[in-house]
């Protein structure tokens, strides 16, 4: 599901900057409310994709094949020139996407998983603090704390 929200503001980001061709420096209306949506609707999206992955791979993905498929939209819509430098370009910065994406990092959730899993076994049994004491003792350090 992370990576559906992920294609989602992919979209929305592709929609809010062909939105600001035609919003024409805000002085256009329609185009310009309805790239600030698509921008938001992208920005909305891509918070529940990092809810479960990596950062770096999530802003990686979203800026880079933004840029790729923002490339060739502007050679289409727009008649942009795709010169070989604005290819090769562009296939560098997929090829560090995908690089990117087999680096091994592991998600969010996972990790946290993993570490909880490790900080249980560490704790000794003794040092196992139950609910109503570890209140106690933090409301007197907030006391003290002063």
């Amino acid at each position: 599901m992370p990576y559906a929200y992920l294609a989602a503001a992919i979209i929305f980001e592709i929609l809010g900057t062909i939105g600001m061709k035609y919003a024409d420096g805000f002085t256009r209306l329609i185009p310009s409310v309805l790239m600030v949506l698509c921008f938001a609707i992208s920005f909305f999206c891509i918070t529940f994709a990092l809810k479960t992955l990596p950062v770096s791979v999530v802003y990686a993905i979203w800026a880079g094949v933004g840029t790729a498929i923002m490339a060739v939209l502007g050679l289409v819509m727009f008649n942009e020139p795709l010169p070989m430098q604005k290819v090769l370009a562009t296939s560098l910065i997929i090829l560090g996407v995908v690089m990117l994406n087999f680096s091994g990092e592991k998600p969010v959730d996972q990790v946290a998983a993993e570490t909880e899993v490790k900080e249980m076994k560490t704790v000794p049994e003794k040092m196992v603090i139950t609910p109503a004491v570890e209140l106690r003792a933090r409301s007197a350090v907030n006391r003290n704390s002063g």
